[in-house]
């Protein structure tokens, strides 16, 4: 018989006889959990449990909660035979109707290395708003402004406000109680009118952030206001610094442009240009007549001195607020 054909038994017995290659096996028994109907701004809480079916230890290398949800902790080791636990919160608050908030877990399981965990709910509001949000557009130093929020219970319970939690210092916030016109729908109960004004002082940048006001209703503690917008400033202009370069003499006159706009509501003029250096010289162009948009040409003239400058131009503008807007500029010329 040929040697290879009596090797194939034996080859085949070895295998039968060694052991199973060591690995981890993640199984969740329950991976969706359904809370049904829950309170707007309620966190929910739920323990998941993973069991390590395998021969070797499973690893949890990360887990990533999805928007809303945090992971308090888990188990990052579990042994073979054991279970682990991963604890996740959901925080009800910046939702409303059906959702499902997803925890990806990530193993060392060869065949699982990711375990996808669902929370779902269907959050219900017991204290309502309107109009829900509020979203300013503001020029910095113009007239203040003020959007209002009419706050009550739709089950006509007479609600109280316990407190207001304002992370802006540049944006007033003061509560009443709502008048007849600005009540919302025919319910019982007391409403009231919480209004957020601006302040003429508001520094410039995006808004994006949540006003939070408390309140005794026994079903939902919170009411949640999303601010957004933005402050603007009087005025703008692009580039924010003009850099010439390296210049050779002759390639003068060489230009620049600026883009220069003033956002408040009257319209404006500029009515001069100090360049701070002679050779440099500024044409203005109004763009439109708005009086609102300008250009501002900048040329380097061949009278200019050589060597590298640096000076800050000063734009005139007929704004009783800011009257000059400053630009560096700088280069240098061969």
């Amino acid at each position: 018989m040929p040697l290879r054909s009596l090797m194939l038994p034996v080859i085949a017995a070895a295998m039968l006889a060694s052991p199973a290659l060591a690995a981890p096996r993640a199984v969740v028994d329950v991976p969706i959990k359904n809370f049904d109907i829950v309170a707007k701004g309620e966190i929910i809480k739920h323990t998941f449990t993973i069991r390590n079916e395998g021969n070797s230890v499973l690893e949890i290398t990360e887990v990533q909660p999805a928007c809303g949800c945090t992971v308090a902790r888990f188990d990052p080791k579990i042994a073979p035979g054991g279970t682990g636990k991963i604890h996740a919160d959901l925080d009800t608050l910046s939702f409303d109707g059906p959702i499902a908030k997803s925890v990806y877990v990530y193993t060392n399981d060869p065949e699982t290395p990711r375990i996808d965990l669902v929370i779902k709910a269907d959050v219900r509001p017991f204290v309502g708003i309107h109009p829900g949000y509020a979203r300013f557009s503001y020029v910095q130093g113009e007239s203040t402004g003020t959007i209002g929020q009419t706050i009550w219970a739709p089950d006509g319970r007479d609600l109280e406000i316990l407190s207001i939690n304002n992370p802006y210092t540049h944006i007033k916030v003061s509560h009443r109680v709502a008048t007849e016109e600005e009540r919302q729908g025919d319910k019982p109960g007391k409403q009231w009118r919480v209004d957020l004004t601006i302040l003429a002082d508001a520094p410039v940048g995006a808004l994006r952030d949540y006003i939070v006001v408390e309140v005794d209703h026994p079903k939902q503690q919170k009411v949640q206001i999303p601010v957004s917008g933005f402050v603007r400033p009087r005025q703008h202009a692009t580039p924010k610094v003009v850099d010439f370069g390296d210049v050779k003499g002759a390639d003068l006159p060489y230009e620049r442009v600026i883009a220069f706009t003033s956002f408040i509501t009257k319209s404006v003029d500029l009515t001069e240009v100090d360049t701070g250096i002679e050779g440099l010289v500024a044409e203005v162009t109004p763009l439109g007549d708005d009086g609102h948009r300008f250009q501002v040409m900048l040329r380097l003239m061949p009278e200019m001195a050589k060597g590298s400058f640096e000076s800050t131009i000063r734009l005139h503008v007929t704004d009783e607020a800011s009257p000059v807007y400053e630009i560096p500029v700088k280069g240098r010329l061969r």
